[in-house]
């Protein structure tokens, strides 16, 4: 019952200041960019749009969510008992629903409350390992774009970036120590080691396939942007190298708004357009993008979550229930 409570909070604060403080973001950002764009030149750009293109990326979509349900699946089978495909695929599909209007999409980490067998805490602890290995890459890759875009000596810098991310990563399981003592003084000893199960699922052999899983969605959904940019303009391959990550990386480094919308249709326009690519086409390859990779997606959770109903036999069990296979 205290779960249901808390969920509901969560659910009513998004709704009472989350959406609107970042609908207001969405609408400023988009406000400026269309003062400098003619309405019919965005028009034109869809009227000489490349359907190939727009159907080649949307195609994409289907690995798009294919690897992000094997890579979800694969670190839950870390929990003993390890929850169903059917369990992944649904708390992952839902947790885009209820991320979709949370600064940073952090409502992606009421993905536990979808996994009824387990506890919610320690479900989102690992939707922290989830998630951080895609932001790893995100950051590793437009890092190594921005040294490619800066010149010389301040090139250096991202190379500099680049290093710290992986020693932190590399060391990461050095912090459970502490990370245990300080939560020990604040809550039960469950609910920590609930919380530090993400610790439990960074072996060696795992963080390698989950590396690898984040670098394929990374490649994926980095190409269905290169691919709708190509439905309305011509970009070179060198280009595209040099800033699409380097877009991605300012929409992790400024989750503001709903689903990064404003954000990286700025971001895409002020790189792009001094490549003499011309603005509307950017930016509508840009907002169509985010239509394919962002909106389709949480709308389909919405409705998957709307019919979707736990088995009632199931119940969120304790951390000594279950033991973690390492």
């Amino acid at each position: 019952m205290a779960l249901k409570v808390l969920f509901k909070s969560f659910i009513d604060y998004v709704k009472r200041h989350s959406v609107l403080v970042r609908f207001g973001v969405v609408i400023v950002i988009f406000t400026i960019l269309l003062h400098n764009i003619q309405p019919q030149n965005i028009i034109e750009a869809f009227k000489h749009a490349r359907p190939s293109y727009l159907f080649l990326s949307l195609s994409f979509l289907i690995p798009n969510i294919l690897i992000q349900v094997l890579k979800w699946d694969y670190i839950l089978r870390t929990l003993s008992p390890k929850p169903s495909f059917k369990s992944a695929f649904v708390s992952l599909l839902g947790g885009f629903f209820l991320g979709a209007a949370s600064p940073g999409r952090t409502g992606e980490f009421m993905r536990g409350f979808l996994i009824p067998e387990h506890s919610p805490v320690k479900t989102a602890s690992l939707t922290i390992v989830d998630k951080g290995f895609n932001m790893i890459t995100i950051t590793v890759a437009g890092l190594f774009s921005l040294g490619l875009l800066l010149p010389w000596p301040l090139s250096i810098l991202p190379i500099l970036g680049e290093l710290i991310v992986i020693i932190a990563l590399l060391n990461i399981h050095r912090l459970e120590p502490f990370l245990a003592r300080l939560l020990h003084k604040f809550t039960n000893s469950e609910q920590v080691d609930n919380a530090l199960t993400a610790f439990d699922a960074l072996s060696r052999k795992n963080v390698l396939v989950m590396t690898g899983f984040s670098i394929a969605f990374y490649l994926v959904f980095a190409t269905q942007f290169y691919l709708m940019i190509l439905c309305f303009v011509d970009l070179p391959l060198s280009v595209a190298v040099k800033t699409l990550p380097v877009v991605y990386l300012i929409q992790l480094a400024l989750p503001i708004s709903i689903g990064e919308f404003g954000i990286k249709e700025m971001a895409a326009v002020k790189l792009l357009v001094p490549f003499g690519i011309a603005l509307e086409s950017v930016f509508s390859a840009s907002l169509t993008n985010n239509v394919i990779v962002f909106l389709l997606p949480s709308l389909t959770g919405g409705i998957i979550l709307a019919f979707y109903r736990s088995r009632p036999d199931l119940k969120v069990r304790s951390s000594t229930d279950h033991t973690v296979q390492r």
